[in-house]
């Protein structure tokens, strides 16, 4: 390196060493999340050559703010692009790399794949807005290749002059992502297996913005999404056919949500637009592909697909030409037929069974209402009635004592270190769960629904009784007279456990199976709590809970030593920021009549979001992360991140709380609860 230095990084990118190959000693010593690893090692006989580096498009921010813009970096010697940053809202964030390794185009000719590295090139600014590069293929032949920027959009255009054999039979264009900086993914209304997805789709850099990708001869062009989790590392690629001399262009338009269809507040949509697609992350893996996934390279979670459902309600396309559905009707079907059990108990995540989660069952009957309500889809309702059916029996099944409640298969008893029942994976929940029951009440009014629409009047009373069963009992099994509001579950052995959070009384408010003013009055005991607590970062959301849960409470060894938990207090689920859990906060302040007191959260979070804190523009992520305690999903009390994901879409529903301040939004994703009567 610089100074004939041997510099050394760490696998995971956050330090680098450096030493004198003269004087044989460290040197030098960097560190912090700015520092990023290598992605791969040039051996060389020689000092390299120096390149003519060009950079092209917006290359300072406007002087005003909200102009689109694109930044890239190109050599104007050799075929490299070598940056490539966007930012969709206007402002300085365009200056970050999307890009781990520069641009790769190859070329077919016959049977075989080649780089156009391969062959002698041409380069050649156009004007201080792109570059353009000439490739002889053949003595008479060549592919031209242009990029241009403009405006905010980007402009590829590829054309081949004499066509003589050995020419362009096809082209692939790789854009090798980083999802280090941050978890760019795609969305599109179009997938197919292993990854494959067709034209017009969506680039989403979380937090930097979004590109509409079109290609007006070829309008359903054929791409693939590739990445890995281990590896770190996201492909996006183009197949493009062989060009004429006309050209093929593939073209890039920034995208800007507008505001859902019933909200009017601009001040606080302008502050929450940029977050808004962060929420959906598309995997990329070969298992699930093509499925919502926590982020672009981890997992896909069927805990929460009800989430996704209530999102493509509110916006149902992430751009003109791309609607969502197609997104949640292809993960309900996952979960549905590939991650499932024989008895009908849906996976946690896509790798296999593992421990049974109860709120995974809930969750896909509610994504699959949700898909039929915003596509209209009768058909496909009625091809998957029965399948939906044998999902529900599961549930039913799971009323082992015949009290209306459903009964998790974990005892939830203190002391069991078990994995937990819900996607609040390590408290070890188990039996008679209030979330879990509140879930799948919505769950059962959502079916019900289902069946009265294909005119099933039997099987819509069935699922109507249940969802009454659980109402009935609901209440009196999970107040907790000492607190004043509900505790999480009623273990095997009768006791009632109160981890003092606000979720489950939360989530009952939403749904409906306590009353507004009962609910109230159990808010504010729970923010009394909270106040007492000292905790004031309300830019970070909620605390989760607002004392120690007690170390035989949760799972394995994230208890801590001490028996009260306090060793671990303030971190993770122990009481950590997890910043999805104040969408509940938000909305059941909202609904109990304290929106002053909501607002007070939601605003802070808004302005986090809007501002950003980490290096590449997050507010509430910091790219992919893949590393405990360092991933921006979950804080502590003081703002320090105690994750391991980096990006997980769960962090952006507080902005559904902001959009369901409007009635009429809420009654839109919760109208089974309000018109069963």
């Amino acid at each position: 390196g610089p100074g004939g230095a041997l510099y050394c990084s760490s696998w995971h990118g956050n330090t680098v060493d450096a030493w004198s190959l003269t004087t044989k000693k460290h040197v030098l010593h960097i560190e912090g999340p700015e520092v990023r690893g290598p992605v791969g090692l040039l051996f060389a006989h020689g000092p390299m050559p120096k390149r003519r580096l060009v950079a092209l498009g917006d290359t300072r921010p406007p002087r005003k703010g909200g102009r689109a813009m694109v930044r890239m970096e190109a050599v104007s010697d050799e075929a490299l692009v070598t940056h490539l940053g966007w930012d969709t809202e206007g402002g300085h964030r365009a200056k970050h790399n999307l890009l781990r390794a520069p641009l790769a185009l190859r070329v077919k000719q016959g049977d075989t794949w080649r780089s156009v590295a391969e062959f002698p090139v041409r380069g050649r600014p156009i004007g201080r807005k792109g570059m353009s590069y000439e490739f002889g293929l053949t003595p008479a032949t060549s592919l031209l290749w242009d990029l241009q920027t403009e405006g905010g959009n980007l402009t590829l255009r590829f054309a081949q002059s004499g066509g003589e054999e050995g020419g362009v039979e096809g082209l692939e264009l790789t854009f090798p992502f980083d999802p280090r900086l941050c978890a760019t993914t795609v969305l599109s209304g179009d997938w197919g297996e292993g990854g494959n997805f067709r034209l017009p789709a969506v680039i989403s850099a979380p937090d930097l913005g979004q590109m509409l990708v079109t290609c007006p001869r070829r309008p359903n062009l054929g791409c693939r999404l590739l990445g890995n989790r281990a590896e770190q590392w996201v492909d996006v690629t183009f197949e493009l056919p062989a060009p004429d001399a006309e050209g093929l262009t593939v073209e890039f338009a920034p995208v800007r949500l507008p505001m859902p269809e019933g909200f009017h507040d601009t001040a606080r949509w302008a502050a929450g637009r940029r977050g808004w697609l962060n929420f959906l992350q598309v995997n990329a893996q070969p298992q699930g592909a093509g499925v919502w996934a926590n982020n672009v390279i981890s997992n896909p979670v069927s805990s929460t697909v009800f989430w996704l459902g209530d999102q493509v309600l509110l916006i149902p396309e992430a751009a003109p030409g791309v609607p969502l559905s197609p997104l949640l009707r292809r993960t309900v079907e996952f979960w549905l037929y590939d991650a499932i059990e024989p008895d009908g108990l849906i996976h946690y995540v896509e790798t296999g069974p593992g421990s049974p989660m109860m709120d995974a069952n809930p969750s896909v009957l509610v994504g699959a209402w949700c898909y039929v309500e915003a596509s209209r889809d009768r058909a496909w309702l009625q091809a998957q009635i029965e399948r939906l059916e044998f999902v529900a029996r599961y549930l039913e099944g799971r009323d082992v004592d015949g009290d209306g409640l459903l009964e998790s298969p974990q005892s939830g008893n203190r002391g069991t270190h078990t994995f937990g029942d819900t996607a609040w994976d390590t408290y070890s929940s188990g039996h008679k769960n209030a979330y879990v029951n509140a879930l799948a009440y919505r769950a059962f009014r959502c079916l019900a629904d289902l069946e009265k629409q294909l005119g099933r009047t039997e099987r819509q009373a069935r699922y109507a009784e249940r969802a009454d069963r659980i109402k009935a009992i609901y209440r009196e099994t999970f107040y907790n007279p000492e607190t004043d509001w509900l505790g999480w579950w009623r273990s095997e052995d009768g006791f009632l456990h109160e981890i003092y959070t606000d979720v489950v009384t939360d989530v009952a408010i939403i749904y409906g199976l306590i009353e507004p003013e009962d609910g109230r009055r159990m808010l504010d005991a729970y923010w009394a709590e909270l106040q007492r607590s000292g905790f004031s970062r309300f830019d970070l959301g909620v605390p989760l809970n607002v004392r120690p849960v007690p170390r035989d409470d949760q799972f394995g060894e994230w208890g801590g030593k001490k028996e009260d938990g306090s060793d671990t207090f303030g971190k993770y689920l122990n009481g950590g920021c997890c910043v999805s859990n104040a969408y509940f906060t938000l909305v059941a302040n909202t609904m109990a009549g304290d929106r002053e007191r909501a607002d007070k959260v939601l605003d802070a979070m808004l302005k986090r979001q809007a501002e950003g804190v980490f290096p590449n523009g997050g507010g509430f992520q910091n790219g992919v992360v893949n590393r405990y305690p360092d991933g921006a999903e979950f804080f502590d009390w003081q703002g320090n991140t105690c994750g391991y994901e980096g990006h997980l879409v769960y962090s952006w529903m507080f902005l559904q709380a902001m959009v369901l301040r409007e009635p009429a939004l809420r009654e839109r994703l919760f109208r089974p609860l309000l018109t069963h009567e």
